[in-house]
């Protein structure tokens, strides 16, 4: 279980003497009746479960999806994408689970209630299209990687669209204290508590969303894959994914990243002749997704 590193309740200040970053840093916002997660909606958590049973069949997900009209359109959009190349166009949505697959169908359902979630400009402001566009880049990078190395690609995908949910709870936690400090200002402390704690609170996330454990490493330590302890090469794409992801200026400007002089990197035996391939793939993928997802 997730354990969020919180002051101890002898250490806190009294309200009206703490900000609001003290409060939501402190953890006290777990005890209070006036916050709201933001959560899956039922639609996307019924998928979810269907979907990681192995046994399940893609006709039950396809009766699932074509009860709702916006998510049997985003199947049918998939599987006609330049992703699947279909030799002709597909119309049943029965068809299009079994061109691109139960995974794939989940992981789409679930970046699409992401970015609904995300669209609310009084909770997320201009942050909600940033983090949507850098959560699409590196999920599909963290895919790519995935292939190059033998890992699960949509297993990959799946976490790199999750790995930064924790700034999706900050963020919802901020604009949900306004009354108590009013309206919420993106000010550095704010960004402060964002860079610092939001993997931390992407864990905690994942358990209230009731999502498989296998993404506590990537979520949790894709900045310091070195610390996770079930699963280092998940953790170690997540990471080598959004360095990628800030190097393409997938919803953040360009750094200038160069993953050939970075260990982790190295150690999924990234080289010059697959830099190049994702220099030439990502691009071009992270656009068509946009497309599909948005």
């Amino acid at each position: 279980m997730i354990q969020l590193s919180i002051e101890p309740l002898a250490a806190r200040t009294r309200p009206e003497e703490r900000s609001r970053v003290e409060w939501i840093r402190s953890g006290e916002w777990l005890e209070s009746q006036d916050i709201t997660l933001p959560m899956l909606p039922a639609r996307a958590a019924g998928v979810m479960q269907l979907a990681m049973d192995p046994e399940v069949s893609a006709g039950r997900i396809a009766i699932v999806v074509s009860k709702d009209q916006v998510l049997a359109s985003l199947v049918l959009r998939l599987a006609n994408s330049a992703f699947s190349a279909p030799a002709s166009e597909i119309t049943n949505v029965g068809d299009a689970v079994v061109r691109v697959g139960t995974r794939a169908v989940r992981n789409v359902v679930i970046a699409s209630c992401l970015v609904s979630r995300l669209k609310d400009p009084q909770i997320y402001g201009s942050h909600g299209a940033d983090l949507t566009d850098h959560s699409i880049g590196t999920a599909y990078l963290a895919r790519l990687i995935a292939e190059q190395v033998g890992e699960s690609p949509d297993d990959a995908f799946l976490y790199g669209l999750l790995h930064d949910i924790g700034k999706l709870l900050i963020l919802k936690l901020a604009r949900d204290t306004s009354f108590r400090y009013g309206p919420p200002a993106l000010d550095g402390d704010i960004e402060t508590l964002i860079i610092e704690k939001h993997a931390e609170f992407g864990g905690y996330l994942l358990e209230q969303w009731k999502l498989p454990a296998t993404l506590h490493d990537p979520v949790v330590w894709h900045h310091r894959p070195d610390r996770a302890e079930i699963d280092p090469r998940a953790a170690t794409v997540a990471y080598a994914a959004n360095r990628l992801a800030h190097r393409y200026g997938f919803g953040c400007r360009p750094d200038g990243f160069d993953p050939l002089s970075d260990l982790r990197c190295k150690s999924l035996e990234l080289n010059q002749k697959r830099l190049e391939e994702l220099d030439t793939r990502a691009p071009g993928l992270f656009e068509v997704a946009r497309q599909i997802i948005r």
